[in-house]
């Protein structure tokens, strides 16, 4: 009696066992079927399917186990997989992506399955370049040193974009020597910048060489923060 007692009791753990590890297998196998993305933040967006979209370029990531297809929509940056040659588009170019959400497991991680969207295909919609917006520095000024008793107030009269790299200013500078005005008069500069954003060199219009490499100190120091407002 005892030993069928046991029995039935040994055989009840050995199924209960199978039902766990069943729920547990179906757990894990389960793929999620809707997703989130910046690129349609309003919607639930279904693994597989091919979506069309109109963003502007931003960049090309082609030194990461990935490439990425790097573009902007509204105010966000989305990264796209898209482990192909270079588009060779410009920065600000509009255009139109077909994308969808697919899996991912990412190169030294075998084990881990994520989900991204791909780039599938991408065409130019125009040659119109996506404008940067300077009301947000017009009306503004910086005064540099121009020797004892010197001082020249560099005020922002026009600022205009010559592609994504490159944009030019007029300055109406104003000249004062011991706090009097004693002329005023305009200056074109050009600041030229990396696809990071990052200033490579200012120049005067009529000239080549970079003015940096003339100013010192807080001079120096004042174009460079300037340049920064123009391309943040």
């Amino acid at each position: 009696m005892f030993l069928f007692i046991f029995q039935a009791c040994e055989k009840k753990i050995e199924n209960q066992s199978k039902i766990n590890s069943t729920q547990k297998n179906s757990d894990v196998e389960k793929t999620p079927t809707e997703f989130k993305s910046l690129l349609r933040p309003n919607e639930n967006i279904e693994l597989g399917k091919i979506y069309t979209d109109t963003v502007n370029f931003v960049d090309f990531m082609d030194y990461t186990d990935d490439y990425y297809f790097v573009v902007k929509k509204n105010k966000d940056t989305m990264h796209l997989i898209f482990n192909k040659d270079n588009p060779n588009f410009t920065r600000g170019n509009k255009l139109e992506i077909k994308w969808k959400m697919d899996s991912l497991r990412p190169a030294g991680d075998p084990d881990f399955l994520d989900y991204q969207e791909f780039l599938i295909s991408s065409k130019k919609l125009s040659n119109e370049i996506s404008k940067r917006d300077f009301s947000k520095i017009k009306n503004q000024s910086f005064v540099i040193s121009c020797g004892t008793g010197c001082a020249m107030t560099h005020n922002i009269k026009k600022v205009e974009e010559i592609n994504p790299k490159s944009i030019k200013v007029t300055f109406e500078i104003d000249t004062y020597i011991d706090q009097e005005q004693t002329e005023t008069f305009d200056e074109i500069y050009t600041f030229y910048y990396d696809n990071a954003k990052v200033l490579k060199k200012i120049t005067r219009e009529g000239e080549t060489e970079n003015v940096l490499d003339n100013l010192m100190g807080s001079a120096k120091q004042s174009f460079e923060e300037f340049a920064v407002k123009l391309v943040n």
